[in-house]
């Protein structure tokens, strides 16, 4: 097939989203000394869709390099936004709107942007023109204007006027797909208003479209199987690397249960740095279980993954986390949604590391995550509070096992001690890093870091504790509902 025709196939099949195929037909133009620069646009928009986020990245940009327009700049805006690259998107928005400053979708982008790193007044004062063009009427503009005018408003907590446009949002878009995240932020407005029956309707109709059945039977036979591979004795039987380095950090725990609030203090403490989650672990767990096998001799027994891709993965990840932290940084702490899971394997590869537990009451992390926008076919378990419950329950019977069996230090934190008690709490989780407390770890929520995940408009502000205990405001929508018992550990004073 010519270069040609592979385009042309290849533009079909994203136009009837076979997204995946598409790529495939694309792959031998993209490794052609000279490529079509067609061929970079459009695997940057397969990216896209797919979720790649940096592959996006990557291809708009050789796209752009062979051609410059003002498509390929947005797939590198929007990227650089996914990414919580929050000046790197203001920067190609500004490139589109230079030379046509009316565009509302670009505009959208560049304000999402700011709103996502909680720079509210700037995200206003970027759509503000738009709105005031046409006199206020906002049903003239696209939903993603409206939607992030929308999230200012939460924002700004002039409630009844979010609810009023993301209502009429809501009457407008008729495909689902589309009205999940509308509905999300319908929940959080209504919450955050006290109109709790509302938020909960809303999160119900969230939750619904594209919600995997999740079962929780095959979960607890998958910790099962997980506790038996990692346990005391096997553990001794996995590779562990040379390395020596105590610079890296992991949070593991439950979603909702503080991490981004740990991630922040951390980050604010001026030798150490956060990366948010990055999956570089999670990735080479992925590649471990393809090639383990304990039916074979231990010398046998990781296939392609022996301790020669252990140290290279360990070093890797070290090389990566200090050339993307500022200079001096001594810790650098890692968040990632699945570390609870893999703390076993962080051991082995970082012998000198320490672990910090975040807990929190399981009716809150539940609500929390059920109210969310979590993706529910990459976590299914969060479209229900009973499923949110019950991998509470798995998450802490991890945790608890990590604990008897490794050697690495875990600190538990508990979320409802962390908002009460800052001025003990903030010390002892620095401290149990190695390091001597600085008071601007107090001062996490004036960083100019965007923080992408769903606490992002929560972090970014000073430190309050009516979180803790939300689940009180359900009590009528959970009491039927089973949760494991919970009671936050005073750590003294």
């Amino acid at each position: 097939m010519s270069a040609r025709n592979r385009l042309l196939r290849a533009h079909e099949l994203v136009k009837a989203k076979q997204f995946l195929q598409a790529g495939e037909v694309l792959k031998p133009i993209l490794k052609k000394k000279k490529p079509d620069p067609g061929a970079f646009h459009l695997m940057a928009v397969i990216c896209e869709q797919l979720n790649q986020i940096a592959g996006a990245l990557e291809f708009a940009k050789k796209a752009h390099n062979a051609v410059p327009n003002n498509q390929t700049k947005m797939i590198i805006a929007r990227s650089n936004r996914h990414m919580g690259n929050t000046e790197e998107c203001v920067r190609w928005a500004d490139k589109i709107l230079k030379v046509d400053p009316d565009n509302p979708i670009i505009t959208s982008i560049k304000a999402g942007a700011l709103e996502d790193a909680g720079r509210v007044d700037e995200a206003e004062l970027v759509l503000l023109p738009l709105i005031e063009r046409v006199d206020h009427d906002l049903s003239k503009l696209p939903v993603p204007v409206r939607d992030i005018w929308a999230r200012v408003l939460v924002q700004r907590k002039e409630y009844p006027k979010a609810i009023e446009i993301i209502d009429d949002v809501l009457e407008h878009v008729t495909a689902m797909q589309n009205r999940v995240g509308i509905l999300h932020l319908k929940a959080k407005a209504c919450d955050r208003s006290k109109q709790y029956d509302r938020a909960w309707e809303a999160a119900m109709l969230a939750n619904e479209p594209g919600r995997l059945e999740y079962d929780p039977d095959l979960h607890t036979q998958q910790v099962d199987a997980l506790i038996d591979i990692w346990s005391k004795e096997h553990t001794a039987d996995f590779p562990i690397t040379s390395c020596e380095s105590i610079v890296p950090v992991f949070v593991a725990g439950m979603p909702r249960s503080g991490t981004s609030l740990i991630d922040q203090i951390i980050d604010a403490h001026p030798k150490a740095a956060g990366v948010g989650e990055l999956s570089a672990i999670e990735t080479f767990a992925i590649q471990l279980s393809k090639n383990y096998d304990p039916e074979e001799p231990i010398e046998n027994r990781f296939g392609e993954t022996g301790l020669k891709s252990w140290q290279k993965t360990a070093d890797s990840y070290i090389n990566h986390i200090l050339s993307t932290s500022p200079k001096g940084t001594e810790r650098v702490v890692n968040k990632a949604l699945g570390n609870n899971k893999l703390v076993g394997l962080i051991a082995r590869l970082f012998p000198k590391t320490r672990i910090i537990h975040a807990i929190r009451d399981p009716r809150d992390v539940a609500i929390s995550c059920f109210m969310g926008g979590f993706n529910n076919k990459m976590h299914p378990w969060t479209s229900k509070v009973e499923w949110a419950a019950h991998t509470w329950m798995l998450s802490e019977r991890m945790m608890n096992h990590w604990k008897t069996t490794l050697d690495v230090p875990i600190l538990d934190v508990h979320y409802e001690n962390l908002v009460a008690n800052p001025q003990h709490e903030f010390p002892r989780l620095i401290e149990f890093l190695g390091l001597d407390f600085d008071p601007s770890c107090y001062d996490f929520h004036k960083s100019n870091r965007t923080v992408r995940t769903l606490s992002y408009d929560q972090v970014n502000r000073p430190l309050y504790t009516t979180s803790s205990g939300r689940h009180v405001n359900y009590e009528k929508h959970i009491r039927d509902i089973e949760f494991p018992r919970y009671e936050p550990r005073s750590t003294g004073e």
